[in-house]
């Protein structure tokens, strides 16, 4: 199902948003979001953190989306495996004007059945906790990916990272001391939150974290 799944990103993203294909190595793609190998093998460990368990609704919490590859992924995952979603990020879309594609990721997603909300603010705003408490006081799935400087993942990790009930991610977990303003790693590590499981074809950049709640 994953090989399914693989394919049917690529063939939504790039309908809505960039002509992209499939490859198996450690390039850059998707607009220069992800590395694929990185991005595909976190959704194999999503789909088998699944796949024994009978669930029929999931909610997805994006904290900074970028045009949305995350959501459309988990819109995708929810209609493969018949579970209704529900898709929730804080983005700030000011902070660059190129991710207003977001906003197509959001139409689709809401035309595919998956209810999606999109929190347009800062996650430093005296607010934002609140605000995304306004779709849930939890989420099965956390994926933290907005500012990669130490102040700013820390802030987001003290903020959203106990509203995961059974998956907690990063991105940018590369490299792993809070050196060339990526100090996300550093940031977890501070949080005292151990990491399941690091994917990364580089120690440079990117990378993603996993951690299994429950």
């Amino acid at each position: 199902m994953i090989e399914k799944l693989k394919l049917n990103i690529i063939n939504v993203y790039s309908q809505i948003h960039t002509l992209v294909s499939y490859n198996n190595n450690s390039s850059i793609s998707f607009d220069g979001s992800q590395r694929q190998i990185e991005f595909f093998t976190a959704w194999d460990r999503i789909t088998q953190f699944y796949e024994n368990k009978k669930i029929d609704k999931l909610k997805f919490l994006e904290v900074g989306a970028w045009k949305g590859l995350w959501g459309l992924a988990f819109t995708e995952f929810c209609k493969l495996y018949n579970i209704k979603g529900e898709y929730t990020t804080i983005t700030l879309i000011d902070h660059d004007p190129n991710n207003i594609p977001l906003y197509n990721t959001i139409n689709y997603n809401k035309s595919q059945g998956i209810k999606s909300n999109l929190i347009d603010m800062n996650t430093f705003d005296k607010n934002a906790l609140s605000e995304v408490k306004k779709y849930g006081e939890s989420f099965n799935i956390v994926f933290i990916d907005a500012g990669h400087k130490y102040h700013e993942a820390i802030n987001d990790i003290n903020k959203f990272s106990s509203l995961a009930t059974d998956l907690l991610l990063f991105h940018d977990i590369r490299p792993i001391t809070a050196t060339n303003d990526c100090g996300v790693y550093q940031a977890i590590q501070d949080s005292n939150i151990k990491l399941d499981e690091e994917i990364s074809t580089s120690n440079a950049e990117m990378g993603i974290g996993i951690k299994y709640i429950k």
